[in-house]
């Protein structure tokens, strides 16, 4: 079951039986998923403040289900998926180890960085329950589990009863933004996706899949990107400003130190007329 409802500048669909799927448009798009189980309601992810959770916290309501324990799930450590953790001060926050100690280094300068991205007040509340390679609620048929690629605190969430895969960032359009040259990890990662039995797939910030499309693309990117094999002249304006903008950048200082060193100076040379 797909039910879907459009509400000024979120959207929120019912998926399967007990999943909400709140999708909000400002100030891009990313979402929050919600599991409604018999004896607790799962949030993963919880956005960018109290203001937007407000929104999830009434539609839990209206679906009969106030006053059940939430679990929320913080899928890694980037600000757009905690900053609302304020909202659920009496709940059980579940991440990866690695998670709760980037939020907790990190969570003061990301709030002064993007300032502008608040929407409501934001309490830089971390995990209080984390786990190093699964955490299942067996009797609510939920499980989370590492899944190191976008961030090595990335960790996704599998719904076992309506076959729903949550994967945080680690599955994005046009292909993903890489913060670590761990290529051998993140193809992993993204090849046992394919091996999870799943209707849906909710990543953070693209529309519900129910195709293993983007999957594949993203892993032929990772692969030609770590093999130097990239076809740059083909890539769209969009699909250059990830790569030499964001991913080039991000692990440019680690490839440096690495025996791909000299494949990235050739590479870098390949794209000086895409950056001069």
């Amino acid at each position: 079951m797909w039910i879907m409802y459009q509400l000024s500048s979120m959207k929120f669909e019912k998926v399967g039986n007990r999943g909400l799927l709140f999708s909000f448009d400002d100030p891009y798009l990313t979402n929050v998923h919600v599991i409604l189980g018999s004896d607790h309601v799962f949030v993963l992810d919880t956005f960018l403040g109290n203001d937007s959770m407000k929104i999830v916290q009434n539609i839990i309501a209206e679906e009969g289900h106030a006053g059940k324990p939430i679990v929320v799930f913080n899928s890694h450590a980037d600000y757009d998926h905690y900053w609302g953790n304020g909202a659920f001060k009496d709940a059980t926050i579940v991440g990866h180890e690695k998670c709760k100690v980037r939020i907790v280094a990190e969570s003061e300068a990301s709030l002064v960085k993007y300032a502008d991205h608040q929407r409501g007040e934001v309490e830089l509340i971390p995990p209080n329950r984390t786990f190093q390679e699964t955490l299942k609620f067996e009797n609510e048929g939920v499980k989370f589990f590492h899944t190191p690629g976008h961030t090595l605190d990335s960790a996704s969430c599998y719904d076992m009863v309506d076959k729903v895969l949550f994967v945080g960032d680690n599955v994005e359009s046009p292909f993903p933004y890489l913060n670590h040259a761990n290529f051998e990890q993140y193809i992993h990662t993204l090849k046992s996706y394919l091996k999870v039995d799943w209707k849906y797939i909710v990543t953070g910030h693209d529309p519900i899949m129910e195709k293993p499309d983007l999957i594949k693309q993203n892993i032929d990117y990772l692969r030609k990107f770590r093999d130097w094999s990239l076809d740059i002249d083909s890539m769209s304006t969009q699909e250059l400003h990830r790569h030499v903008d964001h991913n080039l950048n991000a692990i440019k200082e680690e490839l440096m130190k690495s025996e791909q060193k000299k494949s990235l100076l050739k590479h870098l040379k390949e794209l000086e007329k895409y950056i001069s």
